[in-house]
């Protein structure tokens, strides 16, 4: 590839990522920060006061979101300040696009876009491994680690056309919040959604829906504590106390693949202290991570990063309607051993031959 074939990649990869990364990160500080605007003028009591109103949209339900906008929407008023109002205006319309019915229509041009031009951002991509092995129903695929942003679970997995065409019809799970309340990321799973493809939400309602009707789901099982315990070049993963998508593998009697992808720990700089407080975070859902990128953007990841990503060999999982606590911790054992040997077994293909695994 010659060297002005290499920067239009990098920069139609560039392009991609800023279709996709912005939706994840910049509303939820566009929520707060105009929040924070909007009662700025009343002082510190009032910022005190939307910000705590900013927690419970996140929290309460949809039909309670009106009357805390206004709420917002009166303190700002009553300053007659025009930058608290517009701050307050913005913050309702950020409410609205995740409480408003139906959806947006689905838009093809993006997953055909940043499919075939994320991959350039970085300095290697590849999905390898069994795919040849996955089944096109109850099949589960269990990606790590999560990293901080998913570029392995993104680029090698829901942007990838080669992933879908091995699953036949794949839901991607993520994190119910970022799915039905932060705007921008519900937004593009709208627009992402095809026959064959969706982003869908992660609790218990959504595991048991989608894996009851037996289609193939990829998800994260580490979540937010994988990006807790994140440092750079170092491979580790949260997984012994993940035990929730085994118990419904045994339940719905799903097939279970480990997926691994090397490269995924240099994509990002994060901060690595109080690693006990942010964990306790983490457990309640709470994503306490910090972290530097792309010195030009540092919310993107890093483009010297090589996103390497392996499927392993399914695991047979018996179909148990109740299965003991014992039965959940003997395959979450199996599962464990088969992401360690998925991971010992290409270390050395991947171009990562002393590297090695910590399963906290």
């Amino acid at each position: 590839m010659g060297k002005d074939t290499t920067a239009t990649a990098f920069y139609d990869g560039l392009l991609a990522h800023l279709l996709i990364v912005p939706a994840w990160v910049i509303p939820p500080g566009l929520l707060f920060g105009s929040l924070a605007l909007a009662g700025a003028p009343l002082g510190i009591k009032g910022v005190v006061t939307t910000l705590c109103i900013g927690v419970a949209l996140l929290q309460f339900p949809k039909k309670l979101r009106p009357g805390f906008c206004l709420v917002v929407l009166l303190m700002a008023a009553s300053s007659r300040q025009a930058y608290a109002m517009g701050a307050a205006a913005l913050a309702s319309f950020l409410t609205f696009l995740v409480t408003r019915s139906g959806k947006i229509a689905r838009n093809p041009w993006l997953f055909d876009f940043v499919s075939s031009k994320a991959k350039g951002f970085y300095s290697a991509t590849a999905l390898r491994g069994a795919l040849d092995d996955i089944r096109p129903d109850k099949s589960f695929l269990g990606f790590h680690p999560h990293g901080c942003l998913c570029a392995g679970f993104t680029v090698n997995g829901t942007f990838n056309p080669d992933f879908i065409r091995a699953c036949k019809r794949v839901f991607f799970l993520c994190d119910p919040v970022l799915r039905h309340k932060n705007p921008g990321f519900q937004l593009m799973s709208e627009a992402y959604e095809a026959e064959d493809r969706a982003i869908e939400a992660c609790d218990a309602p959504g595991f048991k829906k989608h894996m009851s009707s037996g289609v193939n789901v990829a998800f994260n099982p580490g979540g937010f504590m994988d990006a807790i315990v994140f440092q750079h070049g170092k491979d580790v993963c949260v997984l012994k106390c993940k035990k929730g998508f085994i118990k419904y593998c045994l339940q719905f009697g799903y097939r279970a693949h480990p997926v691994y992808t090397f490269g995924e720990c240099e994509t990002y700089y994060t901060f690595t202290g109080l690693r006990k407080l942010r964990m306790k975070l983490a457990s309640n859902n709470i994503p306490a991570v910090s972290f530097f990128g792309w010195p030009l953007l540092p919310f993107l990841p890093r483009p010297e990063s090589r996103i390497l990503t392996y499927v392993g060999p399914g695991i047979d999982i018996p179909h148990m309607e109740s299965p003991s606590q014992e039965d959940v911790a003997h395959w979450h054992k199996v599962y464990m051993e088969a992401l360690q040997k998925l991971f010992d077994e290409n270390k050395a293909e991947a171009g990562y031959p002393n590297a090695t695994l910590k399963i906290l």
